[in-house]
């Protein structure tokens, strides 16, 4: 075996299992991501995913429902079989489980599907992430695809659908370790389009959920509850999270919100969740875990990497470890974690001594 101080020329800043484990590493930031990115987009372009949804097609059918020259299809569907998104039995070729869940039929898996993230993703490259270089000499600026924040229907619609594309296992956390069952009130502070509400209140049946979001996207939420036949237990609230007091509430839930925020604004926030609760109710704090050293969290790194392009932004990285300090700063106590599906949830009580004042 070549010793790597002699290839180098100087002392190997790595063993060779740690060159071994990085060279895989880099490999795949380099040649995987490329390879998986691009077909999948140039998948979504032909339609193959809305094409192939729930049957298998042979290489004709295929070639002439998509416009394709059906010996470069070939190649492709081969490119893609060894990626694990199509199969092939025989002449014919059909989805993987794996693209059905994430890229195919989003509208009947809008909970755990990533067909809204991989469009607006491919927006994104041209206009932005291909000139990252130059976004950070400061010579291009970060401009959204759709304002934001949302100022219309449509707008909300599009932000909406990205955000309720991945609730699947936030809900479910919160469904499993929440400790709502003597609550009745509940403060869904940014709550989005009311879907991991409407998953706690078939957890808990004696739950009616305040929901807050933006004035564009109440008609949305309400749309969206009355559909799941939760009229008179979600209700929504246009308000300012940041400005405006809550209302009164046994609790107050905070579900992918604080995450992004520096402890500043975290601490503000967190504040003014005690200010709104009765003595004895509970703060639940949901977010995705963007400090695991060992796997970063690229759903946020996504998100992170647009605030370089922009004279302000609120987007920061911090670890979730600052929570039980920031709870108990403000007054809570009976500090509780859980961790799972690369997300983490505290809980804290406002003391039953802490009055009545609310």
């Amino acid at each position: 075996m070549t010793d790597v101080k002699q290839v180098a020329g100087t002392e190997p800043a790595m063993s060779e299992s740690e060159l071994l484990e990085a060279t895989d590493l880099a490999y795949n930031m380099v040649f995987k991501s490329t390879t998986d990115f691009f077909c999948l987009k140039a998948a979504a372009d032909l339609g193959l995913f809305e094409i192939m949804g729930s049957s298998a097609h042979s290489l004709e059918n295929l070639a002439g429902a998509t416009g394709s020259v059906p010996a470069r299809l070939e190649k492709f569907l081969l490119t893609l079989r060894q990626i694990g998104l199509v199969t092939q039995h025989g002449v014919e070729w059909e989805l993987t489980p794996l693209s059905r869940q994430f890229f195919a039929n989003p509208a009947e898996r809008r909970n755990l599907t990533l067909q809204p993230f991989l469009e607006y993703l491919s927006g994104m490259i041209e206009n932005y992430y291909l000139r990252l270089a130059d976004v950070v000499r400061g010579q291009v600026n970060f401009t959204s695809l759709i304002p934001y924040p949302p100022r219309t229907r449509e707008d909300s619609i599009f932000y909406e659908t990205l955000h309720r594309s991945n609730t699947h296992y936030p809900a479910k956390l919160l469904c499993e370790h929440a400790a709502l069952h003597s609550s009745r009130r509940l403060l869904d502070v940014g709550g989005g389009i009311g879907d991991i509400a409407a998953e706690l209140c078939q957890a808990f049946p004696q739950l009616e959920v305040t929901l807050i979001n933006l004035p564009s996207a109440i008609n949305l939420v309400n749309e969206n509850v009355a559909a799941k036949g939760l009229d008179g237990r979600i209700t929504t609230l246009a308000l300012d999270m940041y400005r405006e007091a809550y209302p009164q509430t046994d609790v107050v839930l905070f579900s992918r919100i604080l995450y992004p925020l520096n402890p500043g604004l975290c601490s503000m926030l967190i504040q003014r969740a005690y200010d709104a609760l009765i003595p004895g109710g509970r703060i639940v704090i949901l977010d995705m875990n963007i400090s695991d050293p060992a796997k970063p969290n690229y759903d946020y790194l996504t998100h992170y990497l647009s605030g370089i392009g922009m004279d302000f932004s609120i987007l920061d990285f911090k670890s979730h470890e600052v929570y039980p300090a920031l709870l108990q700063k403000a007054g809570f106590g009976e500090v509780q974690f859980n961790a799972a599906y690369d997300h983490v949830l505290y809980q804290a009580t406002k003391p039953v001594s802490a009055g009545s004042e609310n």
